[in-house]
């Protein structure tokens, strides 16, 4: 019973230490320089702004792609179960007409942005 119980920590200054938050350092830029999250977002948001609309165009066909291979997955799922589930098919049956069209008109936008970068008109 003579013994006390000490602290986790040594002294008070380590008791301190524990308290205070350091700056991490989350990212690395194309030099090797650690960035705060602060300085990633500005220069995130300095180049999200330099994008061209050729580059989203493409990133949108891309993802439009994408969204209809996951419709088309999704309506043989619910054919599957078509008895329990019959209401879903009919819903991914419009969205994938819907994406459809919104996928030909930027296979359209992106063929007019790569016309007008070559310098074509028509």
């Amino acid at each position: 019973m003579g013994k006390e119980i000490e602290p986790w920590f040594e002294n008070k200054e380590d008791k301190y230490k524990s308290r205070t938050k350091k700056k991490k350092k989350f990212w690395k830029d194309k030099e090797g320089k650690e960035l705060t999250y602060k300085e990633f977002m500005v220069r995130w948001k300095d180049g999200i702004q330099k994008i061209t609309p050729l580059q989203q165009a493409r990133v949108q066909v891309r993802s439009t792609i994408i969204m209809l291979i996951g419709i088309l997955a999704g309506i043989i799922v619910s054919i599957m179960n078509f008895s329990k589930i019959w209401w879903v098919t009919i819903i991914l049956v419009g969205v994938f007409g819907f994406t459809f069209i919104q996928w030909v008109g930027l296979m359209q936008k992106k063929k007019a942005l790569e016309n007008f970068e070559r310098g074509y008109i028509g």
